[in-house]
């Protein structure tokens, strides 16, 4: 019952599966028990290497080619020896014969000639008739006997003759030696230096009013300033230090205009310069008057005075007004360094017939070589637009430096430098 049931219950799909499975099974025992003894073993063919080509064993028809080994063949027996003729072999080639260095030439037979490059005839020879012109290079070769004309030697041009005459030269008879003849002294004549065009009042021609403040605290510095900027360029000298009078004296020997430095009270107090000269809003009228008169007394020469900070001082028309009066009264120019919007120095000295300019381009407020040229370029532009521009700058090497190189190619430009004083600006 169970077995019945097994097969009851057997589908299609299985009953194909396990036909399947055993026909892979029993197809390879049938093929190997109806095969002979010692069946089932297929030996390759062991082939060898063969001296002729592919090309020729096609052609003479004993190319190997694909067979299948019969059963007879598959016994393991050995197998003949291919014949001799077609056996491969490594034929080497014959030893060659060592080599021998070339003997060296026995010295003792060299012989050199200083004979003529053709070797000379027999007397009993006839001389050869001349033979017609070859195309040669060399001469008869001795053991050839090719015949090759001579070689063409360059000319040499004949050695001229040199005469070397011998004179002595003169003893000294003269016991005093003083008598002798010395050779002449030429004087070399001084190059005359050109000078600096002369300052125009007015005038079409741009003009720019440089004034170079805190001269005379760097001596160095402020003597390249006087020798090498244009007199047109003024000089601001502070009222401190031992050397600022003699440097202000050779300023204007040399030509520039010279102002005295005044300082002023500054609203920072951190920037306050502390001097015993500055003017302040708490002195009084007479005070300030005092400092300035003892400021002014140490540069006889000066033009006018430059502030120097102030934005406290300038604010109070109460304590700048006595002293701007005390300079218009001694008819010296004032020059206000960057005022601000609440200064009241620019009114007071048009109230009081006072000489005023005021500047607020600052050339070197960045001690840079490349922003101090565009700081100067912009102040010639302005000057090309209005006819006039006032810059400042300090007496720093670097300044000084960049100044000389642009004041060189702003005058071959037509750029005129004035003083200061030659401008004004009121108000």
């Amino acid at each position: 019952m169970i077995r019945t049931s097994f097969i009851r219950h057997l589908r299609p799909v299985h009953a194909a599966l396990a036909l399947l499975c055993c026909t892979a099974v029993a197809i390879p025992l049938l093929t190997n028990l109806t095969a002979e003894a010692g069946s089932g073993v297929v030996e390759a063919e062991p082939g060898f290497v063969a001296p002729e080509r592919p090309i020729d064993r096609m052609l003479s028809g004993t190319a190997l080619g694909s067979h299948r080994i019969s059963p007879a063949r598959t016994a393991f027996t050995a197998q003949p020896a291919p014949p001799e003729a077609i056996r491969p072999r490594m034929v080497q080639p014959d030893r060659l014969p060592l080599a021998i260095p070339d003997a060296a030439p026995d010295m003792r037979s060299v012989q050199l000639s200083l004979a003529a490059a053709q070797p000379p005839r027999p007397a009993s020879t006839p001389a050869p008739s001349p033979a017609p012109e070859r195309t040669a290079a060399v001469q008869d070769d001795p053991d050839t006997g090719i015949w090759m004309p001579a070689p063409r030697r360059k000319p040499r041009s004949p050695l001229r003759s040199v005469s070397i005459s011998e004179t002595a030269l003169p003893t000294l008879s003269d016991p005093d030696p003083a008598v002798a003849t010395l050779p002449e002294i030429i004087a070399v004549p001084v190059p005359v230096v050109a000078t600096r065009p002369a300052i125009p009042s007015a005038g079409v021609s741009p003009r720019i009013a440089l004034i170079i403040t805190a001269a005379g605290l760097h001596a160095a510095t402020t003597e390249r300033a006087i020798e090498g900027l244009p007199e047109g360029v003024t000089l601001a000298f502070a009222p401190i230090g031992t050397q600022t009078a003699p440097l202000a004296e050779a300023a204007i020997k040399d030509g520039h205009t010279v102002l005295v430095e005044i300082p002023m009270e500054p609203i920072n107090q951190s920037r306050d310069p502390g001097e015993p000269l500055t003017l302040r809003v708490s002195n009084s009228g007479t005070a300030n008057i005092a400092r300035l008169d003892k400021a002014l007394s140490r540069f006889p020469g000066a033009s006018g005075i430059s502030s120097y900070l102030g934005a406290r001082f300038s604010r109070s028309e109460q304590a700048a007004s006595p002293v701007v009066k005390e300079i218009a009264s001694r008819g010296l120019f004032l020059f206000e360094n960057q005022p601000n919007s609440q200064s009241r120095l620019g009114p007071l000295a048009r109230s009081h017939n006072a000489a005023y300019a005021s500047g607020s381009l600052v050339i070197d407020s960045d001690q840079d070589q490349t922003r101090i040229a565009d700081r100067l370029a912009m102040l010639e532009r302005q000057a090309r637009r209005d006819g006039v521009a006032i810059g400042v700058a300090s007496a720093y090497r670097e300044s000084i430096t960049a100044i000389e190189r642009w004041v060189v190619a702003a005058e071959k430009r037509g750029i005129v430098f004035v003083p200061v004083t030659k401008i004004e600006t009121a108000g």
